[in-house]
């Protein structure tokens, strides 16, 4: 494991590390919130569409489509996402 450089301190953060020890800034991994978010907007219309489209003997396809959609998308994500470490500080100026 290597260690990470905070942008707001310059210090040495180890991998893995919730907060920075130099600025206490909060060390987040992996994908974005909004991109979660716009994968479960996205699997619930498939799935809602899916129930539109297929008779109603097989609407529990819409169920199978709208999960297995949000669980391809986040496998998608964590793939694209995987080296992602974002450092968030909140600057307090008198």
């Amino acid at each position: 494991m290597s260690d990470l450089a905070c942008p707001h301190c310059r210090g040495t953060v180890p991998r893995g590390a919730s907060v920075c020890r130099g600025c206490q800034a909060e060390v987040e991994y992996g994908a974005p919130t909004f991109a979660i978010l716009f994968v479960a907007i996205v699997s619930a219309v498939l799935g809602v569409k899916t129930s539109g489209a297929v008779p109603e003997s097989l609407s529990f396809l819409s169920w199978v489509v709208g999960v297995g959609c949000f669980v391809a998308g986040s496998l998608l994500l964590r793939k694209i996402f995987k080296d992602r470490v974002n450092f968030k500080r909140i600057y307090r100026t008198k």
